[in-house]
């Protein structure tokens, strides 16, 4: 019944994803990142976040193919490492298995913290740390994982993305085997998941710099 709604999922999950693919790539060309704010957390200017800015980081983040690098890379990690939970078993099957199930809860962390983000006037975007120094640079980032900015220009709990992981780990109940269906199990998934928040700052906070060095530039 489980592997059932797991496949379900699939269905539902990967069909916008696909449809999304080419636009996604022809729209990288002349759009900034819609996840990053255009200030840096040492500017003195407040950045807009309207509704529409909200949608876009909603999107991008769920739906754009960079989206898939946390579920693929965290469940080729968990196949090699724990091989957790062994009912989905190894090989290609195992490893998709375990994939969907990532993405699926991302999916569901990031509905749930759109909301919660709109409610709580917060800005979830990576701001650029502005900071001097790789050691800096990548501490003020790794804060970000759950420091998060308001539409004032302050700081305040990232509630969206601490709420929206543990509540995608409860919903995940339902599709896990029996075993790591519970409150214990669900709980580390979202710790996981919110641990994981720290590489995807720090991606953001670095990456720009590389893909100029990789075309060139200086």
């Amino acid at each position: 019944m489980k592997h059932r709604t797991l496949k379900v999922c699939l269905c539902a999950l990967l069909g916008p994803l696909l449809l999304d693919g080419v636009s996604w790539l022809a729209a990288q060309q002349t759009s900034p990142d819609p996840t990053i704010a255009p200030v840096t957390e040492k500017s003195n200017r407040i950045p807009r976040f309207t509704t529409l800015d909200r949608l876009r980081f909603y999107r991008e983040s769920t739906f754009s193919p960079t989206s898939l690098l946390g579920p693929i890379a965290g469940a080729a990690l968990t196949q090699w490492v724990t091989g957790s939970p062994p009912e989905w078993g190894q090989g290609f099957p195992g490893y998709g298995r375990r994939v969907l199930s990532g993405y699926s809860r991302q999916i569901i962390a990031n509905s749930v913290a759109l909301g919660v983000a709109f409610a709580a006037s917060e800005d979830p975007r990576h701001y650029p740390t502005g900071a001097q120094g790789v050691w800096k640079r990548g501490l003020q980032a790794a804060r970000q994982a759950v420091i998060s900015h308001n539409t004032e220009g302050g700081l305040m709990p990232a509630y969206s993305r601490i709420i929206g992981v543990y509540v995608a780990g409860l919903a995940s109940n339902a599709w896990y085997p029996d075993r790591y269906s519970n409150f214990h199990s669900a709980l580390y998934r979202g710790s996981t998941a919110l641990a994981s928040g720290i590489v995807w700052e720090e991606f953001k906070e670095f990456w720009p710099d590389a893909r100029r060095k990789l075309k060139g530039r200086r």
